[in-house]
């Protein structure tokens, strides 16, 4: 049996890829009733092989979406065979639950180790955790994406000579608090993440644990584990007598964690305020958005192959760029046009290192980097990230000129107020009241494809934000109106991302009410209670379909939520 975790310190995480929570009651409130015994058995056997299929997990039933606690209803002999359903339907079998009483609430924990072969729902196929979701695989790519990480990472490689006196005993606790295992002795806490196995009474060490814990850079046998830093006088690099380039020294080097710190620290420096964001909001604005950078070198870092010896993570700071360098192509598992998609994905040539810096939140949860990095770009009018590949290395590009060449900044303020999307309010910034585009324009802009652009352009000529062509085919232009008399409303533009797909999410009630993800969850939640919308699915997968008052809410009649 897996060590029990605190579980103040894990309910208060979000979910992703290494977590997750589930209710055993449904129904509204006052008509509340026990989920029913099969499909939770079933939700407990596809969760508990998908945490084992990817970097192992922890799955907590009897709470809420919101982390509400709500315990269960369920009789001791029904509690005891869903606590029993790891061992009794999966192959191979894997540890059973455990019932854990948290605030007067009986609730079902299930600690899930990552299997070292891919493991099965008997008669329903192979799930495999993807950031918060899961997804179906072959047992053969399962197995293929587990054998590539045991041969290409060093982490799991044993340090012969290796003792936890070389380690930063504070940092590992920091880690141990961060996972809700901070009961353990930092020796335990290591064998648990497998960093370290017990041989007899001896502790021995995986490389793993010195990259992420050494006292001492010299203790980590690598020669390029850290962060080198250049600045580039220019947009490009010249040689010779017009040599550009200095190196910010000294080379950032030591254990993973304070790596990252100390780069952060030392970027932050270098990065410059952009005098053309500060015109267009009224505030003190960095070259590049701090979230997108940031996570760009920490993902470097997490990912990077360490067999590569001959190499640093590298950060370039040209005039109009940085290049963020990762020593390592892209493995098969990794499609380059799905992360310019921003579909989430999941694969981690070191799935231990990442673990830990996510445990002491250095690190976003694996599959959400690179959409939020497309995000904070879009969000700052800069232009979207690109990539760039080859077999030995992975290079994220963030530019730092904004879409638009002149800004204005009153128009500028009025396209950020229309209840749109971010890639419809990119275009009208790009392309301000009288100019036209084309939906190619719109396509390169935004870095979406021909139906794509064709919907969220008949949303804007539908809202009088753009007239359609007068001559349809290729070359075709939209023109860009004046701001209309009375200004689109919310629901407006919410109806016309309801006509258009037949259901709306999350994403497109926060885009346009302009509020955060909670906020939004919660006033669908309460327009459900109202019969405005329908919802159907779950997590990333909620859906909101019109209900019966969705027209009545639309005219009016009763107030926006």
């Amino acid at each position: 049996m897996l060590p029990m975790r605190d579980l103040s310190s894990l309910l208060t995480q979000i979910e992703g890829q290494y977590f997750e929570r589930k209710s055993l009651w449904e129904g509204p409130p006052e008509r509340r009733k026990t989920r029913d015994r099969r499909a939770v058995r079933d939700q407990i056997a596809e969760y508990v092989a998908a945490f084992a299929n990817a970097d192992g997990g922890t799955l907590v039933l009897g709470v809420e979406d919101d982390g509400t606690l709500s315990g269960h209803g369920y009789a001791d002999e029904a509690i005891a065979v869903m606590l029993q359903v790891p061992a009794t339907r999966l192959t191979p079998p894997q540890f059973a639950g455990a019932r854990v009483v948290e605030r007067g609430h009986e609730l079902l924990l299930f600690e899930v180790p990552a299997a070292e072969r891919a493991v099965m729902v008997q008669g329903d196929g192979f799930p495999r955790r993807v950031h918060d979701t899961v997804v179906m695989e072959s047992e053969e790519a399962i197995n293929a994406i587990k054998s590539r990480s045991r041969v290409e990472g060093i982490e799991m490689e044993i340090l012969p000579s290796g003792s936890i006196e070389t380690l930063d005993i504070d940092l590992i606790r920091r880690a141990q608090e961060g996972a809700g295992l901070g009961h353990l002795e930092p020796a335990d806490y290591l064998c648990e993440r497998r960093l370290a196995d017990y041989r007899g009474r001896e502790l021995v060490l995986r490389k793993g644990a010195l990259l992420l814990f050494a006292r001492q850079a010299r203790d980590i046998d690598h020669p390029n584990v850290g962060v080198r830093i250049f600045r580039v006088n220019g947009a490009e690099r010249l040689t010779g007598p017009r040599h550009n380039v200095q190196e910010i020294l000294p080379r950032i080097e030591g254990a993973l964690p304070q790596v990252i710190e100390r780069a952060y620290h030392a970027l932050s420096g270098l990065i410059h305020r952009s005098s053309r964001l500060h015109h267009l909001f009224f505030r003190e604005m960095p070259e590049y958005p701090t979230f997108a950078w940031q996570e760009g070198l920490v993902n470097a870092v997490a990912h990077r192959d360490y067999r590569s010896a001959g190499q640093s993570v590298e950060v370039w700071l040209y005039e109009d760029r940085m290049e963020i360098i990762n020593p390592g192509g892209l493995p098969p598992e990794v499609d380059l046009e799905r992360l310019k998609q921003r579909q989430p994905l999941h694969y981690s040539r070191n799935p231990r290192l990442t673990r830990v810096l996510a445990e002491l939140a250095l690190m976003r949860e694996q599959g959400e980097g690179i959409p939020r990095i497309f995000e904070e770009m879009e969000q700052s009018w800069l232009r979207l990230p690109e990539f760039r590949t080859d077999a030995h290395r992975f290079t994220l590009i963030l530019r730092n000129q904004p879409i638009f060449e002149t800004p204005d900044a009153e128009w500028v303020r009025y396209v950020q107020s229309l209840p749109i999307s971010q890639r419809q309010r990119r275009i009208l910034a790009a392309y301000p009241q009288g100019s036209s585009f084309t939906s190619a324009d719109y396509q390169t802009l935004n870095e979406v494809d021909r139906d794509a652009a064709y919907r969220e352009l008949k949303d804007m000529v539908d809202l009088a934000l753009v007239s359609a062509p007068v001559h349809k085919g290729r070359g075709a232009r939209y023109h860009v109106l004046a701001p209309p008399v009375s200004k689109p409303t919310p629901q407006q533009g919410l109806a016309a991302r309801m006509a258009r797909q037949g259901f709306i999410q999350n994403k497109d009630y926060r885009e346009i009410f302009g509020i955060n993800r909670l906020e939004a969850s919660q006033r669908l939640g309460d327009l459900v209670v109202q019969s405005v919308l329908i919802r159907q699915g779950e997590r990333r997968g909620t859906r909101y379909q019109a209900g019966p008052a969705w027209q009545t809410w639309l005219n009016g009649a009763q107030k926006p939520a």
